[in-house]
């Protein structure tokens, strides 16, 4: 354990010495947001704007408070109706939509269901390439009965259905965004971007159109702040107003909760970090070597000293709140001596390592660090490589990585199963299945669980795909992170979401003290 505790050590003199810094009070910086907005600082950039484009957990967020779509995920991981005011299905295989009268887009343009009905063909367009078209393949059809009802129908019974009707809605004509494209199309949600320059920042005011409650923020200001360090003297000096998860390096959230102008939440959080392997390559195809892996990383340890506690460790991808959840699967207890016997079984030793290549976000290179100071030990070798994080993705969907770190956010549905495991589902299909995974027995539970209309045959289904994906490992479950929120304590109706979502703050109020906010709170 020598290795692993110097490493940890090594965190801890950083942690101190970060809080020093902080300590010190070295931004004086005046606020720059405007009287009535929240400053949120974020650690990247949005990749792109257009709902029918984005896919990274930034954008998604932004989408939230500028988009709306047919239905949307509550707190509690249902699907509730968002521009649907009456769901229903009259077959198993179609759903009605009856949308809300009187609803606009940003730009004045009144919303109705040919709005919608453009949104989706623009999204199929196979001239357009956009990565979500997979994710609509079940659609066998889209149609208006009238302006304000609509009805999709399905290739068959299937259950994932109201996920196709996640997508934000804009205004029929609107061509998709490039991918590098920095405009935002006009959205029917709380707020529009108004201002946006990569990397920098992104501005968001009221939607004039949208009701807002008496004293609601009125706007947002999304800051790009790389780093760590920088993000938490923002929130300390009053510069920033909000941040969270991603945002708040885990060493320094027991300095932030003692500062007295700032309140912290934690919450259980239901973003699903994993390690995955690629199996194109024949020493990874090898499950002695994957279980190797797993047994020789001690979670417990790298969430105890590295996120500092604030994770759940993981026994597959769905969260213990999922309706779908099985804890009783296969688990992973830190064996180091069981690690090295599966590997020695598999040819290798410490004089004769298995040399693997890691790809990480240069934000994940101390977990990359601890794990591989931990492998190293079982006799696996591995070398870290770290870039920004398009080209990590980029790196990601072509499959050019032996082992690499990410996570999943936001899932509210066992059918995502189906986008990371099935076999058909490759980058080159249109779906998730980054490693190229493949086990007959799987496909075909996936597939009848998308097809099982009955909540109880349709759980069982997918314990049994649970038990599969832990003992096949595709990935190594790690851990689901916590959600964690500092924010000025004049900041009144956060609420925060399992899955991290920001559209609470729709509804939140900002006052001019922090015993008014107080006050305000029942």
């Amino acid at each position: 354990m020598r290795t692993e505790r110097r490493f940890f050590r090594t965190g801890a003199v950083a942690a101190i010495s970060l809080a020093a810094i902080l300590v010190a009070g070295c931004a004086k910086t005046k606020p720059q947001t405007p009287a009535g907005y929240l400053q949120i600082d974020i650690n990247t950039s949005p990749a792109n704007l257009d709902p029918r484009v984005a896919t990274d957990a930034i954008s998604a967020r932004i989408g939230e408070l500028a988009y709306q779509s047919l239905v949307r995920v509550g707190r509690d991981g249902a699907f509730v109706g968002e521009l649907a005011e009456k769901i229903e299905r009259p077959a198993p295989d179609a759903i009605v939509f009856h949308l809300r009268h009187g609803v606009r887009f940003s730009d004045g343009r009144p919303l109705d269901a040919r709005d919608v009905l453009y949104t989706y063909a623009s999204l199929l367009d196979p001239e357009n390439h956009s990565v979500k078209r997979a994710g609509l393949a079940e659609m066998a059809s889209l149609e208006a009965i009238d302006n304000y009802t609509l009805r999709m129908t399905t290739r068959r019974p299937y259950a994932a259905a109201l996920e196709m009707a996640l997508l934000g809605i804009v205004p029929r004509g609107t061509p998709l965004a490039a991918r590098d494209a920095i405009a935002a199309p006009p959205g029917s949600g709380p707020f529009k971007v108004v201002a946006f320059e990569r990397d920098e920042a992104l501005t968001l005011t009221r939607n004039p159109y949208y009701p807002a409650p008496s004293g609601a923020l009125g706007g947002i200001v999304m800051k790009v702040a790389p780093d760590a360090t920088v993000r938490a003297l923002e929130l300390t000096e009053g510069i920033c107003q909000f941040a969270e998860n991603d945002a708040i390096q885990p060493e320094l959230i027991a300095y932030l909760s003692r500062q007295p102008k700032l309140r912290l939440i934690r919450s259980n959080g239901t973003t699903y970090q994993y390690l995955i392997f690629n199996f194109r390559d024949a020493r990874l195809r090898d499950p002695r070597v994957r279980r190797a892996i797993a047994y020789g990383i001690d979670r417990q340890a790298i969430v105890t000293a590295l996120l500092r506690g604030n994770a759940r460790l993981a026994t597959g991808m769905l969260a213990p709140e999922n309706w779908a959840y099985n804890g009783g699967v296969l688990n992973y207890a830190y064996d180091p001596a069981r690690a090295r016997a599966l590997l020695e079984a598999a040819g290798y030793s410490r004089t004769r390592p298995l040399r693997l290549t890691y790809k990480t976000t240069t934000e994940g290179r101390r977990l990359a660090e601890a794990i591989q100071a931990m492998l190293r030990r079982v006799g696996v070798a591995i070398t870290i490589r770290t870039s920004e994080f398009a080209t990590f993705y980029s790196d990601l969907r072509a499959g050019n990585f032996d082992l690499a770190a990410s996570q999943w956010v936001g899932v509210s549905d066992p059918h995502q199963y189906s986008l990371i495991f099935d076999s058909r589902m490759t980058p080159q299909g249109g779906g998730n299945n980054r490693g190229d995974y493949a086990n007959p027995e799987m496909d075909r539970l996936l597939r009848a669980g998308d097809a099982e209309l009955d909540p109880a045959a349709r759980r069982a289904i997918y314990a049994r795909v649970q038990q599969i994906a832990a003992a096949d490992l595709p990935y190594v479950s790690l851990w689901w992170i916590d959600n964690v929120a500092a924010y000025d304590r004049r900041l009144d109706g956060f609420e925060p979401f399992p899955n991290g979502s920001l559209l609470s703050l729709a509804a939140a109020r900002w006052f001019p003290s922090a015993a008014a906010a107080g006050a305000a709170r029942p």
